[in-house]
């Protein structure tokens, strides 16, 4: 089971406590409790479409349950053990744990790269701001232009193998 937090939620503040005595409790029912802070964790909480916080799920037999009841121990390990079976998982297309879920949470982290890329080419490598992105646009650039020339390749060959040479453009 997993709470999703931020530092400065006064009602994430208050759940602490009780989260504290519900993971020592529900380690005896074989639930692992985790939490997550959600300001440091951008991707993870894109992943989970946290909107509010604290924001509780139960991640069990490869489906994701959110936990909308009550904020108190009982009321959790209920939950963890055999209460969320009553409720209805994620659909596949908004659960954390399937391969969309997985995706959004890779495209949520592509800047992190990005950011780590530019700091490793400035300061490791000394390249200048302009060299960095004339590299970086030079890319798509790139494979658009090898794209164009293979379609063009392709298909020219085709429209002339299907009908013949009398049709080619002349000049």
């Amino acid at each position: 089971m997993i709470k999703i937090y931020a530092p400065w939620c006064s009602h994430c503040r208050q759940l602490e406590p009780l989260w504290k005595v519900f993971a020592e409790e529900a380690e005896a029912d074989g639930v692992r409790v985790g939490k997550i802070d959600g300001t440091q964790e951008r991707a993870l909480m894109a992943r989970f479409r946290v909107t509010a916080f604290p924001s509780l799920f139960l991640l069990r037999e490869g489906r994701t349950y959110v936990y909308q009841g009550a904020r108190n121990v009982a009321s959790f390990r209920a939950f963890a053990t055999s209460a969320f079976a009553a409720e209805k998982a994620l659909p596949f297309h908004k659960a954390p744990n399937s391969l969309l879920g997985r995706l959004v949470g890779k495209l949520h982290g592509l800047p992190r790269i990005g950011v780590r890329l530019y700091r490793s080419l400035r300061h490791e490598r000394g390249l200048s701001d302009t060299a960095i992105v004339a590299g970086f646009l030079a890319i798509p650039v790139a494979v658009g232009a090898g794209l164009i020339c293979l379609l063009d390749a392709l298909y020219v060959r085709r429209a002339r193998d299907e009908f013949g040479p009398e049709h080619e453009h002349q000049e």
